[in-house]
């Protein structure tokens, strides 16, 4: 009976934070119809970008999905780590960057083989550029650089495909088809400047136009389906392939995020790209809250010399200026729980592990296992040393107390999230404007009003005397005060407008602070209510 009234209570909560969503969606559209920002001298993508997340948000709180952004540079095994959270590789490793767009990742029970979808409409772009291309394959101008490419088998063979006519794929089973895909994909951005395009990164800021992946995660197949869901977005890194673009539309996606994982690199914590994935979280601190955490990847690589568990848990805290707090910091080997998982899962299917000619993940397990002598490979020593390379990656913790958890309290993370990112949207708005409107304007205003005004009063003044002189006389000196009777009037005549635009665009603003007093006051509230039903 618990579960039932605490789902009635979450569609409750979530009805509500929704339509709080949509107020806020509505005052920041109200702040560009005003030109509020161009007023205040302040960059306007600020309010589009809000409009994009809160309207994420309320897409994410449709499925009460909790989005977990991987963020990481190239070389700090994002792919591997991901693959060792969902227990087998459905992400390909390789030397070469893979991420061109984001990735989303979801947990579907029960759904064993990988299953891709990538939508008609978020296709599109992607199709495009390859007509394009083909056409550009056949200009003269561009002979001598196919050539070239000819250098780079691999790259070489997607440049065949596109020639023969090949389309864009909506769907893919298993991981072999999504790895030619997500393959494909990268292929594409890197041909593209080749010959004078570029990729369409523009077309795919928003989460239903992202590719995703449907699988059951190893790790949480035992635990009873939840209500709600739990979605792992692989996101570019700043450094793949020195994609200087990839970069902005990281921040992007981690301000849409509802939690994040940072992965680093153990043997480069102190890198220059590493250093800027730092600098993009701590940019989402105010948002995330306590939902930002750190995997020490490689920590394989620790040996006597180096920085044991509790010193890097130490240094990274202080790396991140306290954004990450120690809690919230694991240090893993994800290569030995990918292997680990990847062996434990082959063996209980089919008995025994595939040849290493077949599979080369196989022939990386006995070597990182130990087992490099065929006569050493027995089911107890293989099992043995499945247990061993688990323990010895630290994967168990933040299995538990990151991605379980995060599964079980998704729709909890979902409404969190949403909260979160419109009460701190609000708060930045009200602190570049409250701080760049100046409330005495309308005082100002007046007082120059008021200032001008005496002035004329002073020139008719000075006019009506020298009339009464003598008509003929001050000609030059009548002209003058004319001409400056005139200009009075005329600033007279302006700052009477501006005052009544001011007085006008006031009443309008206040109807704006009002509707963001409204909401602040809503969601504490409905902070509370949540906490009541946890």
């Amino acid at each position: 009976m618990g579960d039932v009234i605490n789902t009635a209570e979450f569609l409750k909560i979530k009805q509500e934070v929704q339509a709080l969503l949509k107020n806020g969606i509505s005052i920041f559209e109200q702040i560009v119809d005003l030109d509020l920002l161009v007023y205040l001298e302040q960059d306007p993508s600020f309010v589009k970008q809000a409009i994009a997340v809160l309207n994420g948000e309320y897409l994410k709180l449709e499925r009460f999905e909790t989005v977990i952004a991987v963020v990481g540079t190239m070389k700090a095994g994002k792919s591997t780590m991901i693959n060792a959270i969902v227990g087998r590789e459905v992400l390909p490793n390789r030397n070469a960057p893979m991420t061109a767009i984001p990735t989303l990742i979801k947990h579907s029970k029960g759904r064993k083989q990988p299953h891709l979808t990538f939508s008609e409409k978020a296709s599109q772009p992607v199709q495009q550029l390859v007509q394009d291309l083909r056409k550009q394959f056949k200009k003269k101008q561009y002979a001598q650089m196919l050539e070239s490419l000819k250098l780079d088998k691999d790259l070489y063979l997607t440049i065949e495909r596109i020639q023969q006519g090949t389309k864009v794929i909506k769907q893919a089973l298993g991981e072999q088809q999504i790895f030619d895909f997500l393959i494909f994909l990268n292929d594409l951005v890197r041909i593209a400047p080749h010959f004078d395009l570029s990729f369409p990164f523009e077309k795919y800021q928003d989460i239903d136009q992202l590719p995703i992946i449907d699988v059951e995660f190893v790790h949480l197949k035992d635990i009873p389906e939840q209500y709600g869901q739990l979605v792992l977005l692989d996101t570019p890194g700043p450094n793949e392939a020195g994609q200087i673009h990839l970069r902005p539309m990281l921040q992007d996606q981690l301000k849409k995020a509802s939690v994040v994982l940072a992965v680093m690199d153990y043997t480069q914590l102190k890198s220059e790209a590493d250093a800027q994935v730092r600098k993009d979280i701590q940019s989402i601190a105010h948002t995330a809250k306590d939902r930002i955490y750190a995997l020490v990847n490689k920590f394989d690589n620790c040996d006597r010399n180096g920085m044991n568990e509790s010193e890097v848990k130490t240094f990274v805290e202080g790396l991140t200026e306290g954004v990450i707090t120690q809690e919230n910091i694991y240090p893993v080997a994800a290569k030995w729980a990918y292997l680990a998982n990847r062996a434990k899962y082959e063996s209980f299917k089919n008995g025994t592990l595939a040849d290493t000619e077949d599979k080369s993940w196989v022939d990386n397990f006995y070597q990182e296992a130990g087992l490099r002598r065929k006569e050493h490979r027995t089911a107890d020593r293989i099992a043995e040393a499945i247990d061993d390379l688990w323990e010895g990656s630290l994967f168990r913790q933040p299995l538990k107390e990151v991605i379980a958890e995060s599964y079980e309290k998704a729709a909890y993370v979902a409404l969190d999230s949403a909260i979160d990112k419109l009460d701190s949207y609000l708060e930045q708005f009200r602190q570049c404007y409250f701080s760049a409107l100046q409330p005495s304007s309308v005082d100002t205003l007046g007082d120059e009003l008021s200032s001008l005004r005496k002035e004329f009063l002073s020139l008719h003044g000075k006019m009506k005397k020298m009339l009464l002189q003598n008509i003929y006389m001050f000609g030059n000196e009548r002209l003058k005060v004319i001409k400056k009777m005139e200009q009075t009037y005329t600033q007279i005549f302006e700052k009477q407008n501006s005052l009544l635009n001011i007085v006008e665009q006031k009443q309008e603003l206040n109807d704006l602070e009002l509707s963001i007093k409204l909401l602040e006051y809503s969601l504490p509230k409905l902070r509370k209510k949540m906490l009541n039903i946890i």
